[in-house]
């Protein structure tokens, strides 16, 4: 009888998972609302067409939006 060697089989071990890390890793932060710039862009939009409204006699001077 021939004596079969066994051969010893090593599997790398894996960090456990953290349950709580998995949701951050999946997400992205974005910005909450308008930002700064939009707003600027709608504040200079408005200037523009309210003075274009007085050029054009659509508006008085006293009305207010």
């Amino acid at each position: 009888m021939m004596a079969t060697k066994k051969t010893l089989l090593v599997l790398p071990q894996t960090k456990p998972r953290n349950p709580l890390l998995v949701p951050g890793l999946t997400r992205r932060a974005g910005p909450h609302g308008k930002t700064r710039k939009a707003v600027r862009q709608q504040m200079l939009q408005r200037t523009q067409q309210a003075i274009a409204a007085l050029l054009n006699g659509d508006k008085t001077e006293f009305e207010i939006d």
